[in-house]
């Protein structure tokens, strides 16, 4: 009886984290290996030892053995230590290979995975909006953009303009945002463990007089991301902002998303999700929130297309709006 056991490493993702699984694969395996008789003559397997030795120098202080005598049984030979595989790995994986991109949007709940190490990533919108709250009604165009830099392994810096806007024959540029976001926690399906990431936000009175915002607009917001059965995820979104009103009376408001995302495939996910960006007191603008339909194509590993297409969950929210979203990464 031989088990098969399955390693997905993510660029970027810490060594001890690999090591830990395939640490936890060699529990698994050493127990099995109990079960099995192997022949006296079965070939024995051989590796060149000084690369290997130089890989699990690598690995050294990141592998913390739990069951320091488990091995890796090969189908055909000897054990191979959990240490040894986990340097095999790393000497085996390609220096660039990168997994496909992983975008904040269309989706309002962002991603808890941030930018590799040493790369940049855009993902511009084109947002049309419909408001009927009042008469009359209008409609605001803006191209709302994120800016991403991988600064280390579980950091990313970002930059948020909100770009060109037009309502009503007024256009201006929005204002701009500078943030952070914190990557604390890898996702563990087989124990339930999310992931886990922090952005800080600080929104500026920087853009036209017709679209500026009121003050310094710093926020807080954590995601956390479980992987489901049959290739579905649920995201969570809790934040804090601490806001302006235009009479410059400052308020907090809470923020919150959830969202299902479904795979399809390879390149296609849909996702339905409930946004809230402000949660707070009917004096300070009171609730707005709506609920969200949308999709995002993967046409290569760099580059991706997105839709999302909402309507309001209260009367408080205006009515509906579409959002296209084109990412990269390079």
């Amino acid at each position: 009886m031989v088990l098969a056991t399955r390693i997905f490493y993510r660029p970027g993702k810490r060594i001890s984290t690999v090591c830990q699984a395939l640490e936890e694969s060699a529990a698994l395996l050493s127990t099995e290996n109990q079960l099995v008789n192997e022949p006296a003559s079965a070939p024995r397997v051989t590796f060149d030892q000084v690369t290997l030795r130089e890989a699990e120098n690598a690995c050294g202080h990141a592998v913390k053995r739990s069951a320091p005598e488990s091995h890796l049984k090969a189908s055909n030979g000897p054990g191979i230590s959990a240490a040894s595989l986990c340097a095999l790995l790393l000497v085996a994986l390609p220096a660039r290979a990168l997994e496909p991109i992983d975008t904040d949007g269309p989706d309002f709940i962002e991603s808890s995975e941030v930018v590799p190490t040493g790369h940049y990533q855009y993902e511009v919108d084109m947002t049309s909006v419909r408001d009927r709250r009042s008469a009359p009604a209008t409609t605001t165009i803006s191209t709302p953009t994120l800016l991403k830099y991988g600064a280390a392994d579980n950091i990313e810096v970002r930059l948020a303009p909100e770009g060109y806007a037009r309502r009503d024959g007024t256009s201006g540029f929005g204002d701009t945002a500078f943030g952070v976001k914190w990557h604390s926690q890898d996702r563990d399906a087989l124990q339930g463990m999310p992931a886990v990431s922090w952005i800080m936000h600080v929104d500026t009175p920087s853009g036209s007089r017709q679209f500026r915002g009121n003050g310094t607009r710093p926020s807080l917001r954590s995601v956390v991301t479980w992987d489901l059965p049959h290739d579905v995820a649920l995201g969570l979104m809790p934040g804090i902002k601490y806001d302006t009103r235009e009479d410059a009376h400052r308020f907090t408001s809470a923020i919150f998303g959830a969202v299902l995302n479904k795979r399809l495939n390879e390149q296609l996910r849909t996702f339905v999700e409930l946004s809230a960006p402000q949660i707070a007191h009917a004096r300070d603008g009171g609730v707005l929130a709506s609920w969200n339909l949308g999709a995002a194509y993967l046409v290569n590993d760099n580059l991706q297309l997105g839709v999302r297409s909402g309507v309001a969950a209260n009367r408080n929210t205006p009515n509906n709006y579409v959002l296209f979203e084109l990412a990269q990464r390079f």
